[in-house]
């Protein structure tokens, strides 16, 4: 069964990060974020990451079409009031038929990993997409 793993940038150094990727033997990072530039980011900006996981022959894709809206990143951001941000963002994964999307690009690798920034995947919608994924296609997840 393939599994599905994910990960989140904020807190994690770069030598974790890469350590993380060999010890699960990732072959592509999904970058899920809207917005995947900024001195925010450090290593985990998107021109660093492609560059940085090339070398380790991992490849690096950014899928807006996985990421949430900006309204409702500001939105949660502002109540962190999380029921409400599931149910949209579960209404986001059917109206831009991610379940499709993944299936374009997700079974082209062995071992995908989906990116976003958050250090936790409790609430983060990583963890929402990769459940939806793993109930749709019979995947299982890690969270790294």
């Amino acid at each position: 069964m393939q599994t599905i793993n994910t990960i989140g940038t904020t807190g994690m150094t770069f030598r974790r990060f890469i350590g993380l990727l060999r010890e699960h033997r990732i072959d592509a990072i999904i970058d899920i974020r809207l917005r995947n530039e900024g001195p925010r980011y450090r290593f985990a900006s998107g021109c660093h990451l492609r560059e940085l996981t090339a070398s380790q022959g991992v490849q690096y894709r950014h899928e807006r079409r996985f990421a949430p809206t900006a309204e409702m990143l500001t939105r949660f951001r502002a109540d962190h009031d999380w029921p409400p941000y599931v149910a949209q963002y579960g209404a986001l994964i059917e109206s831009r038929d991610m379940l499709s999307v993944w299936r374009e690009i997700g079974g082209t690798f062995e071992r995908p990993c989906l990116l976003c920034s958050e250090r936790s995947a409790l609430h983060c919608h990583r963890q929402l997409l990769a459940t939806a994924l793993a109930t749709a296609n019979g995947l299982t997840v890690t969270h790294l």
